[in-house]
């Protein structure tokens, strides 16, 4: 499908799912973050996002030792000019990215996103495991949110950097918002590991903005328009929203508590028990007394980690979360004293599937296991 867009400056943006292209109706001054015509840039006539997905949904292997020639090779495939273009690149279907512009009097700012942050998110100081070397490939993982800000005035260079902290600043908010954990950590997300962005805006002097803040309108609009793009994109590539993470997994996710991880303890004891045991994890998965149960013995966890609550007091209060859960579904799974709070948590969590597996057994003993 090719999506045909007229940007606020007068710029075109065609979209196909395997590329997005910007075509400049006049000079421009550019910022990029990408590998190929990165930096600021005022002699750039395309701006470009590109998906590396394949047949199959495959990404396929980059072009070249590194990435700036990958982006030069997809700059030439495109029929543009690799000299003077600069690009992203993405595992994104882009027929699946957002374009929104937000107005206020006579300022206007659109912006353009793909994402998808399902696999790849990470939370900024989190471990990384990737280092360059010179004429070495560097394959990063798929997962990225790629955002493209549109303005039709001049932005001093300065203003064009803020905009950059004032849209990444958006874009994490989202992230948090939804409570996206890290791939790798027990931390909350600030974005991917690979996200890209590039600001484009007019040339000259003539009406030059100096401010892009969150104090200055154009930050406020510029903010608006990001959240706006980056929630649509995410669930449009993923269905990442908030009645997804309405889930006691999903909250769990990045402490390490999975189906897979509190199905291995319980069939341990009740062996045989595979297909009831899946009932009994989606069930109490969407349970809104145990979501919202989790949620703020996860809220918690967080407090203590940051320093936020001493030992005592998360303990405390995870008690007696947990007390309330025992009194919700009229059962008494023993609360454990662990070493972690997580520990505690997931040893309540078996003993809580087993009390209602058992229970089953006990209300329908001809049912047959499957």
């Amino acid at each position: 499908m090719e999506r045909n867009f007229e940007l606020c400056n007068g710029d075109r943006l065609t979209c196909t799912e395997q590329a997005a292209i910007f075509r400049f109706s006049a000079p421009r001054m550019v910022l990029s973050t990408g590998a190929n015509g990165g930096g600021m840039r005022g002699d750039l006539t395309a701006v470009f996002n590109y998906s590396d997905c394949g047949r199959a949904g495959v990404c396929q292997p980059m072009e070249g030792n590194n990435l700036q020639e990958h982006q030069r090779a997809v700059a030439r495939r495109l029929g543009l000019d690799p000299d003077h273009t600069t690009g992203l690149d993405t595992a994104a279907n882009l027929d699946n990215m957002v374009v929104i512009t937000k107005r206020w009097e006579d300022l206007q700012i659109t912006a353009a996103v793909s994402g998808g942050a399902d696999v790849n998110a990470l939370c900024a100081g989190d471990p990384a495991f990737l280092t360059e070397t010179d004429g070495s490939p560097c394959p990063v993982p798929p997962g990225t949110i790629n955002i493209f800000l549109i303005i039709d005035r001049p932005l001093a260079p300065g203003a064009m950097a803020e905009l950059i902290m004032t849209a990444t600043e958006a874009k994490t908010a989202v992230l948090r918002d939804l409570m996206q954990g890290s791939s790798v950590s027990h931390e909350l997300a600030t974005g991917t590991g690979t996200d890209g962005m590039v600001i484009i805006c007019g040339t000259g002097q003539e009406g030059m903005l100096l401010n892009v803040g969150k104090h200055f309108k154009l930050g406020e609009l510029a903010a608006l328009a990001v959240r706006e793009a980056v929630t649509e994109a995410l669930f449009r590539q993923t269905g990442f929203c908030a009645k997804e993470q309405h889930s006691v997994l999903r909250r769990l996710h990045r402490f390490g508590i999975t189906a897979e991880t509190l199905s291995s303890q319980c069939l341990t004891q009740l062996p045989g028990q595979y297909a009831a045991l899946n009932r009994t994890l989606v069930k109490l998965d969407q349970d809104s007394f145990l979501v919202g149960a989790v949620a703020l013995y996860v809220h918690l966890v967080d407090q203590y980690r940051t320093g936020m609550m001493t030992g005592l007091e998360a303990a405390d209060w995870a008690e007696h979360l947990l007390g309330e859960v025992q009194q919700h579904y009229r059962c008494e799974p023993p609360i454990t004293q662990a070493t972690d709070l997580i520990e505690t948590l997931e040893q309540f969590l078996c003993q809580l599937i087993m009390a209602n597996l058992r229970e089953r057994v006990r209300l329908y003993p001809d049912e047959r296991p499957i």
